[in-house]
């Protein structure tokens, strides 16, 4: 018995969809790189929260405005991304059942280790963060 064997699709409509994301995405990636991105080197830091209530609009909103205030109150923090999950179905390959995701970013690795002990990273833990959430993720990596 042969294997299986793998077939191409040769429908106009689906190849030229295909092409049409594969020159979105070149696209997008080299407008990130023209206009700076974020610079080699950097460090990338990913929040995940899931608060002790999930879906509490008004415990979210603490949490999203506690995240924003990072940036305008710790000088080593560079940028803040915050915000809920999308409202896209789950899939094998993504997990919507956080309530809060913020990325958080740093030139490099001091500055990262004074923004943990800064009084307002330490009073928005103690005070927001804690008290709200059930769950607490952190992934970092280095920007290349």
């Amino acid at each position: 018995m042969n294997p299986p064997q793998a077939t191409l699709s040769c429908d106009p409509r689906k190849s030229s969809r295909k092409g049409a994301l594969v020159l979105l995405v070149a696209a997008l990636l080299f407008t990130s790189c023209a206009t700076g991105g974020t610079p080699r080197g950097h460090i990338q830091q990913v929040g995940l929260v899931w608060l002790k209530h999930p879906g509490d609009a008004p415990e979210r909103e603490k949490i999203i405005a506690a995240a924003q205030a990072f940036a305008r109150d710790i000088p080593d923090v560079e940028s803040v991304a915050v915000g809920p999950p999308t409202i896209e179905p789950a899939s094998k390959f993504s997990d919507q059942s956080f309530d809060v995701c913020f990325i958080v970013r740093f030139r490099d690795e001091a500055a990262r280790q004074r923004y943990n002990t800064h009084p307002a990273h330490q009073k928005a833990a103690q005070e927001v963060f804690l008290p709200l959430s059930r769950k607490l993720l952190f992934y970092r990596f280095v920007t290349e």
